[in-house]
């Protein structure tokens, strides 16, 4: 027997932790609680709606770019050039350089975005871009506080001018450095006039009107101006995002969200064409390069070829020489085929040693090399290497925007790059030999044609000279400016290898915000959650029983009775209300009574709590009325000796009792008084409270009393103190068949009932337990309670108020007692 109660024992501990959600009585709780529901609902959707009035609507702007990929193939451009550059471009890599603060710095200040205007209005507060009806113009070489909001208010011709802050720092916009200064406080006002300049010891500017001013719309209204940091300006809109648009394409959105649909338009094209136009210029590089090479060459060469043509016309005309016999033409004529190779030559051999040169001495930038096939080099080793190596440093420029120069990627690549700028060195060196030997050949060949000269007459001889050396100059002159159309063709030829597919337009701008319904959806969902959360946490963390569940949780103990909460001034419900459904209610109390008796004739019934106000005097009072509406003569003892209030309930002398009886003042006979309500019902008061009534119920008179009224009563109700605050009903068991512990709703501690009920069991005792006070609201399970009225009667231990019941007198032993009663107020507990 002992094992089974240790195992309910820990069945009822493990199943009080269980923290188990009912379902049910939360639904109970929120429907009850209805009205608490409409109050926040209709809050959340009024600052719902407010929230929609006064937010500045946002929008999301886009355009797209397709990024050409050229892993592999030529550039068309390469079929007129015979170059065969390209850019190898890696899709990621092109994203961060699209969200690059360089790219972004460069819109801004493409779009003057130094200045910002705003419209006040009220609680907000309208950015006004390209709408504002005036201009501020200022000096980029004077520094400006910037982040500094004057506040502006047009009237006609005249301007009111006002700034309040702390200190800001200021800005020089042409170093783009911030400038230092003492702290001090902003405070400026004053009446200017248009395209005044205006120094206001922080800024210099002057403010101008637009076409788009209207006086009759825009004099007297607020409107505001600051100047604002390239660093803010570019950190403040690289708020945009880049993303591909599927994962087969090379096609990426570039998406931005705000306020204000026309500078983010802007803002996204003009991001898109730097883009593009930034891969324009870098493959202009090469051609920008050559033809600068090739000016170079051609200075000299003209200088030359002008002195060469002044020499032979001044020959010819002081010689009188215009033609040339046979035999000096076909000599000239090797000679000039002669030159020609070897002015190509030495161009070659000019090219070779300065790529020599740059390889060597500034091999970090590549992309500034002049292409060999520009200048005529065909030797496709050599123009590979020459691309390579720009391909890699473009590779590894493009992986340093997102790593660093330890990651593997980048020591891969100077890997790569040291390879082939060595492979490219051979190479040219191997160029450099070879041109040597072939213009030694040349000259050679030279010298011979030029013996043979020599065998000419002198005039003839010295004619062919002269126009050897205009011939030459001017046929490399010539190659040189074929070198640099082609050139020219080259950059005009080149296209970006990027191509813009959607601009953005303000037309096709969503607004992402605020949303209307959404919010409003929102609001009522916080309206319901709100109330919800709290009654679900008030609940979950309430220590009081709620339901028959929490007594069931804490103990095995049978519950045989259940008792509405009615209300009403007096506790004798069933005396007066025979009929009602409390009366009812403890009629079937009294059934399970005789059934847990087995159907005794004579028995005693003990009622007791764990503390003050659950009802143990008005459960004590109504069941001695039920026995005593049934004939069976009842008696109704008083044992709470220490807050005696029985005796009000039935407006009869408390001046000799209990007390008095277990003090040998007085006799049984003397102490019992007729209830005066019901004929079988008899009572007997605590009488006058007694220093020692724990001694008193301990003692063999109080023994002697039990076997005597056991003799005269068929049943004994007795009314005894809690059991939380002292042990008198501990005591008082020994005399009782059935002990009654009143439960009751929303009041009752479960801590301070599953300590009792332990300590009931520990001592070997049975309780029955009576669940009283039950809200109309709900019920344990069984539905709504619907008294018409209620009754719920309490008093308390140690005095004070005692939740909406009253009054509850005096403390325990108190010697200030005598005929003293305390206020009732329309609800009893005890």
């Amino acid at each position: 027997m002992s094992n089974n109660s240790s195992e309910n024992k820990n069945y009822r501990v493990q199943d009080k932790d269980d923290q188990s959600i009912d379902i049910k009585s939360l639904v109970y709780i929120f429907l009850n609680h209805w009205y608490l529901f409409l109050i926040c609902v209709i809050i959340a959707l009024g600052l719902g709606w407010l929230y929609n009035h006064y937010k500045v609507p946002e929008y999301q702007v886009s355009g797209s770019v397709m990024i050409k990929d050229h892993n592999s193939g030529l550039d068309p451009t390469s079929f007129i050039s015979r170059s065969n550059y390209y850019n190898s471009q890696n899709l990621e890599n092109e994203i961060v350089i699209l969200r690059s603060y360089t790219l972004c710095e460069q819109v801004v200040k493409k779009m003057n975005l130094e200045v910002s205007y705003f419209e006040n209005n009220g609680f907000v507060s309208n950015e006004l871009y390209k709408s504002c009806p005036f201009k501020v113009e200022f000096e980029p070489d004077i520094p400006q506080a910037v982040n500094l909001y004057y506040e502006v208010i047009i009237n006609g011709e005249s301007i009111s001018l006002k700034a309040k802050s702390d200190y800001h720092s200021q800005y020089d916009y042409s170093t783009e450095q911030f400038i230092l200064r003492s702290p001090e406080n902003i405070d400026i006002s004053g009446e200017y006039t248009f395209d005044e300049w205006i120094d206001t010891g922080f800024n210099r500017f002057k403010i101008t009107k637009k076409s788009n001013y209207k006086p009759h719309v825009h004099d007297g209204q607020k409107m505001s101006f600051c100047f604002s940091d390239y660093l803010t300006l570019t950190n403040r809109m690289r708020n945009f995002s880049v993303s591909t648009i599927s994962k087969q394409g090379s096609i990426v959105s570039i998406s931005m969200t705000g306020q204000n649909r026309q500078k983010m338009v802007e803002f996204i094209n003009t991001l898109m064409n730097e883009y593009v136009n930034r891969g324009l210029e870098r493959k202009n590089e090469v051609s920008e390069n050559t033809i600068q090479f090739i000016d170079q060459q051609l200075e000299e060469t003209e200088s030359s070829l002008n002195k060469a043509e002044v020499e032979l016309q001044d020959f010819r005309s002081s010689h009188d020489l215009t033609n040339l016999n046979a035999q000096s033409t076909q000599v000239i004529n090797t000679l000039k085929s002669l030159e020609e190779q070897h002015a190509a030559m030495l161009v070659n051999q000019q090219y070779y040693r300065r790529l020599q040169s740059y390889i060597q001495e500034n091999i970090d930038n590549p992309d500034n090399l002049a292409a060999p096939s520009a200048m005529g080099i065909s030797d496709p080793l050599l123009n590979k290497l020459v691309q390579d190596l720009v391909n890699l440093n473009q590779q590894k420029a493009s992986q340093l925007l997102t790593v660093t120069e330890d990651h593997p990627v980048i020591v891969k690549l100077d890997e790569q790059i040291v390879t082939t700028k060595k492979t490219l060195l051979e190479n040219i060196n191997n160029l450099v030999e070879k041109t040597a030997l072939s213009i030694s050949d040349v000259e050679s060949r030279i010298r011979k044609s030029e013996n043979e000269a020599r065998n000419l007459p002198q005039k003839e001889r010295l004619l062919i000279g002269f126009e050897r050396k205009f011939k030459l100059n001017q046929e490399t002159y010539n190659y040189l400016m074929q070198r640099r159309a082609e050139a020219q063709i080259l950059k005009a030829s080149n296209m970006p290898d990027n191509e813009i597919i959607d601009y953005a337009k303000s037309q096709r701008a969503l607004r992402v915000a605020p949303r209307n319904m959404m919010n409003l959806l929102i609001a009522l969902i916080i309206g319901l959650l709100i109330p919800a959360l709290i009654l679900f946490l008030k609940d979950y963390f309430n220590l009081k029983i709620q339901n028959r569940k929490d007594v069931e949780k804490a103990t095995d103990f049978p519950i045989i009775g259940q008792i509405g909460l009615v209300s009403g001034k007096t506790p004798l419900v069933v005396i007066e209300k025979p009929k009602s459904p409390v009366a009812e209610a403890f009629r079937s109390i009294r059934t399970n009574i005789d059934f847990l008796t087995q159907g005794a004739p004579k028995s005693t019934v003990l009622v007791t709590g764990d503390m003050q106000s659950v009802g143990k005097t008005f459960n004590s009072i109504n069941i001695a009325s039920i026995y005593a509406l049934y004939g069976k003569k009842t008696l109704l003892l008083g044992f709470d000796m220490r807050k005696p209030k029985l005796f009000q309930e039935f407006g009869i002398s408390n001046n000799i009792g209990l007390s008095s009886y277990l003090s040998n003042k007085n006799t049984i006979d003397e102490i019992i008084q007729n209830s005066g309500k019901i004929d079988c019902l008899d009572l007997i008061t605590s009488g006058p409270i007694p220093p020692n009534p724990a001694e008193m119920i301990a003692s063999d008179k109080c023994n002697e009393l039990f076997v005597e009224l056991k003799k005269r009563y068929d049943y004994i109700i007795i009314d005894t103190p809690p059991l939380g605050l002292v042990t008198d009903a501990f005591l008082l068991m020994k005399y009782s068949d059935v002990n009654l512990y009143i439960v009751r709703q929303g009041h009752t501690d479960k801590n301070i009932f599953a300590s009792i009920i332990k300590d009931i069991e520990s001592r070997g005792l049975k309780v029955s337990i009576v669940i009283n006070g039950i809200h109309q609201e709900g019920g344990y399970g069984y539905g709504k309670y619907h008294y018409g009225y209620s009754y719920g009667y309490g008093y308390g231990y140690g005095g004070g108020k005692y939740g909406s019941y009253g009054d509850v007198g005096e403390g325990y032993y108190t010697d200030d007692d005598s005929g003293k009663k305390s206020k009732r107020r329309k609800k009893h507990k005890d």
